[in-house]
Order: structure tokens, then C-alpha cells, then sequence
């Protein structure tokens, strides 16, 4: 294996974080940095192995991993290959009242949902104040959200108990949580509330967006309210931004020195859709 290659995939055997992850990562990384490009065909699983000093059995966890992630496709007897990344989408958070869910346009977002759970469970004590304290139980919902087959955010999103009624629409993977609250239970969004921050990664997360426990992540908070002034949503969405990079556009100042609505975009690249 080239040996420019094998200084790109050094791995640390002294981490916690398993090899085949890292091996992972390495590869991934190497890819979005062009040392690999699409159509090149990656060095063997043996070749991988006796260069990095791994077990056959990391390694091809690693690939394996890759190959479901659509990063590389295998062909049998000739080995892995680089499959085209998809570019980065814009997710746009408008503060305008009538858009406010990031893929609110049916099918319009690139990114799909898998709902990994929901039901009526127990809600933390600082989602409960948030209600109000009207409520120690409510709907949860949480949803890994992807670009193509690349996972980049996670989301929790608690809503009052009666909303649970949105779920089984949200099964669809192109379904608009704030779209189904006003399509199913005729609940709009006025405005909402958001907090940025940066977060490490912990191991559920990590685990979910095929991340190194600890690795930095940019987490959204956000608190949605309905007409009436009724907190109906309370969301955390963390974000794997190498997949996702964010950007802000504070919007224009009109001449009565009033600030149009700003928008906070997840995926920076111009000219893609909402």
C-alpha cells in the first residue's frame, strides 16, 4: 500500500476508541480531504491490515461500516470502491412564522428521518418547567436525520401528551414534524426560541452518527410556540457538522432600522434547496 496513504490512516492503538472506528473515520476523512476520489479503488482488507498492523476482523468491520454508510460499494472478488458524496444541503431554519420546520415543504428537504422511538414517557424535569410544569409526562419522539445514507443529526423532540397522534405520520421519512402537527392536529408555529452551543459527543450519539465518543458536536435547542403562546415543542438536535456545517445569515436591515428575519442554515452550500 503507498506509503502517503498509510500516513493518512494512522490510528491510535493507546485510544479508547475501537480501531475498526478509527480505521473508519481515517478512511472517511481521507476521502473528503480528495486523497481519495470517486471511482478509486481502496487498498485490500489484507493490504489493510499488514500496513496498520489490524486484525482482519477490524478492518472488515470498518468497510462494512463504510459500505452502509454508502461511502464505498464492494464488488465481489474485486474489492472496495469510492462512491460520490453527497455535496452539502442547505437546512434553513427560518424565524418566519410560517416555515419554521427545516424541511416544512413536503419532500423539499434532502435529509431523512428514521424514528429509532416514541411513546408517553416521563419528561425531564427542565422539558416539564418548559410546559409549564402542567405535565410530567408528554410525547417523545427521537429521530436520527440523514444526507442520503450519511447520518448527521440527531433529535429529540418532547411534545405536550395529546400530540401523540403526530407519530405514526412521522414513519415516513421525507414527513415534516411541524407540517403533520398543522395537517393532524391543526397546531401552528408563531415562534420559537433557539439556543447554539457547542457539545461532546456522548455514547448513544456517538454510536447513532458513527462518531468517536467525545468528539465535538454543535448542538440546537430549541422551544416552539404555538399561536396561543402554548410551548408545544421542546427539541434538541445535535449535529455532526462535518456532514451538516452551519451558517448564519442575520437578514437585512430596512431603512426603519427593523431586522428582517434571520436564518440559521445548516449546510452551507449556495444555491441548494431549503
Amino acid at each position: 500500500m503507498d506509503d502517503d496513504v498509510t500516513e493518512r490512516l494512522q490510528l491510535d492503538a493507546g485510544s479508547s476508541v475501537p480501531l475498526w472506528m478509527q480505521l473508519f473515520r481515517a478512511i472517511e476523512q481521507a476521502i473528503v480531504e480528495g486523497a481519495f476520489v470517486p471511482g478509486d479503488r481502496l487498498p485490500t482488507e489484507r493490504e489493510l491490515s499488514a500496513s496498520l498492523g489490524l486484525s482482519r476482523t477490524s478492518v472488515r468491520t470498518a468497510l462494512d461500516r463504510l459500505e452502509r454508510s454508502g461511502i464505498v460499494s464492494r464488488r465481489q472478488g474485486s474489492g472496495a470502491y469510492v462512491e460520490q458524496l453527497p455535496t452539502p444541503w442547505a437546512w434553513t431554519m427560518p424565524a418566519a412564522a410560517s416555515i419554521f420546520d427545516p424541511d416544512d415543504r413536503q419532500g423539499a428537504s434532502p435529509l431523512t428521518s428514521l424514528v429509532i422511538r416514541a411513546g408517553i414517557e416521563p419528561l425531564p424535569p427542565m422539558v416539564a418547567a418548559a410546559f409549564g410544569g402542567r405535565a410530567s409526562v408528554g410525547t417523545v419522539i427521537e429521530r436520527v436525520r440523514s444526507v442520503g445514507r450519511l447520518p448527521a443529526l440527531h433529535v429529540l423532540n418532547y411534545l405536550p401528551q395529546h400530540l401523540h397522534g403526530v407519530v405514526p405520520e412521522l414513519r415516513d421519512p421525507h414527513a415534516s414534524l411541524y407540517g403533520t402537527l398543522r395537517s393532524v392536529a391543526g397546531v401552528r408555529i408563531a415562534r420559537v426560541h433557539r439556543t447554539i452551543e457547542g457539545a461532546l459527543a456522548d455514547k448513544h450519539v456517538s454510536r447513532l452518527l458513527e462518531l468517536e465518543e467525545g468528539h465535538p458536536v454543535v448542538v440546537v435547542e430549541l422551544v416552539a410556540y404555538d399561536t396561543d403562546e402554548q410551548v408545544v415543542d421542546v427539541s434538541r438536535a445535535t449535529v455532526r457538522t462535518d456532514r451538516l456545517r452551519i451558517t448564519v445569515d442575520s437578514g437585512h436591515i430596512d431603512l426603519t432600522g427593523v431586522a428582517t428575519p434571520h436564518h440559521v442554515r445548516l449546510g452551507a452550500t449556495e444555491g441548494t434547496p431549503e
